[in-house]
């Protein structure tokens, strides 16, 4: 070998330049690169089956445990200068153990490389909790699109899909194209199973006060190669709620329409309820009504930040129009006595009868009902008059299939209402057009009157009194 060549390759094993003495030991070896380190003084403690440098003059393993490629790196790290000229130095000790530890950092090196790459996904240092609301009625957040775009995206990567592929698997609907392809299934359908099987939870999240501790976890299910969360925070942050009357909050809840005496309330039950008897229908002018808060509507303005002073509270009746305003009605009043004519007249027995019908007719009570259509804006109104019929049966002949005599009479009576409902009121004016009837005959056998008005107030029907 040259001289020149040999003395690069001694630096580059040994660490070092050649000394004089050991140039001229070189030379009378004919610069044999197998008696490199013998020359320097580094065959102690080598195996016997392990030498410098092979026939060739390559370098091979000196270290047991070593690869070729790190005892090549550790060679090239030692080496300063490739070309420089010989010149005389002092023999140095260091080198082998220069080589021993750079070699252990490649080893170690590459241990830590697959440590970390084994490692399960640690997504602590993503996580942001904050709160929100009032105290008492807070709530517990977290970033959770942010924390499931991590977890998705390095739990990708550990299914062995590329850095490129796992961006853009942020969205588990992007997954599904990956299932249907035979060379991605496998890696999918384990991403699938681990994201699917991921619990992210607060053990509280609501009505929480300042002070408060609350703990958010992240369970993963056995397998998942990403690390379980178990953190608790101190709730803070979270602002006062204001007091609030109940007459504040009613203001325009609560709305009367119809007319004295009749009159309609109208509110939103999913925030009211009415504890005082319903009388909608029947109201009138100077009317208390008595409300309260639904116990929901309530846990809505706490989370506002509203806490209401008193949860009951009355409402004066007001704004309900004079009944006699109403053009028309005495118009429509006056036509009810003639559909009971109609229904119960009198009927004599004729060819083939055996008996005569007739009826007597005593009006009682009179009632109205008034209601709005408010998706269509419209106004209505039901008017009925009560009445009871006296109905009297009186045989001409002998009827031998009722086993009846000439002369015999049978007497009933009938309890029962007439009138009109659903006529449109426009601009306190009743629509005397396609009026619709309405009677009590069909489908009610009333025993008495009282019964006929109890019926009729249940319905929403008010006692009205006509104009003389």
């Amino acid at each position: 070998m040259e001289k020149e060549k040999y003395a690069k390759l001694f630096k580059a094993i040994v660490g070092r330049e050649l000394t004089a003495q050991e140039f001229l030991q070189a030379k009378s070896n004919d610069f044999d690169p197998k008696q490199i380190k013998k020359i320097a003084g580094l065959t102690v403690g080598l195996n016997s089956d392990e030498q410098a440098v092979d026939d060739h003059g390559n370098v091979e393993a000196t270290v047991a445990g070593t690869t070729q490629t790190e005892v090549k790196a550790a060679q090239k790290i030692a080496m300063n200068s490739v070309g420089e000229t010989l010149k005389p130095t002092t023999k140095k000790k260091v080198p082998t153990k220069l080589i021993i530890a750079i070699v252990a950092v490649l080893i170690i090196g590459a241990g830590i490389f697959g440590f970390v790459k084994s490692r399960p996904v640690d997504v602590t240092k993503d996580i942001n909790v904050t709160f929100t609301g009032y105290d008492g009625y807070g709530t517990a957040n977290y970033n959770s699109e942010k924390i499931h775009q991590v977890i998705t995206e390095k739990l990708a990567l550990k299914a062995g899909f590329s850095k490129a592929e796992s961006h853009k698997l942020i969205s588990l609907d992007s997954l599904s194209d990956y299932l249907t392809n035979s060379k991605y299934r496998a890696k999918a359908s384990k991403l699938m199973k681990w994201i699917s099987d991921l619990e992210i939870t607060f053990d509280a999240d609501s009505n929480l006060k300042n002070g408060d501790n609350v703990t958010f976890k992240i369970k993963p299910e056995k397998g998942t190669p990403l690390k379980a969360v178990d953190k608790t925070y101190q709730v803070k942050g979270l602002k006062k709620t204001k007091k609030v009357s109940a007459s504040e909050l009613s203001k325009d809840e609560i709305t009367f329409s119809g007319y004295d005496g009749y009159g309609l309330v109208d509110y939103d039950d999913s925030k009211l309820e009415l504890i005082s008897s319903d009388e909608s229908g029947t109201l009138s002018n100077g009317n208390m009504l008595k409300f309260e808060f639904t116990s929901d509507y309530l846990d809505t303005l706490l989370t506002e930040g509203k806490a209401v002073t008193d949860k009951t509270f009355k409402v004066k009746v007001s704004d309900l129009k004079d009944i006699n305003k109403i053009s028309k009605l005495d118009t429509l009043y006056s036509k009810i006595p003639d559909l009971v004519k109609e229904e119960f007249k009198d009927k004599p027995a004729g060819e083939y009868g055996s008996y005569d019908l007739t009826y007597k007719v005593e009006p009682q009570k009179s009632f109205i009902q008034f209601f709005d259509d408010e998706y269509y804006d419209e106004a209505y109104l039901s008017l009925v008059i009560t009445y009871k019929i006296t109905r009297t049966q009186t045989w001409v002949k002998d009827d031998t299939l009722d086993n009846k005599k000439k002369g015999d009479v049978e007497t009933k009576e009938v309890y029962t209402y007439l009138g009109y409902q659903n006529v449109e009121v426009y601009k306190d004016a009743v629509v005397l057009s396609d009026l619709s009837e309405t009677s009590g005959l069909s489908w009610s056998n009333y025993l008495d009157i009282d019964a006929v008005y109890t019926d009729l107030e249940k319905s929403g029907y008010g006692e009205y009194q006509p104009k003389n």
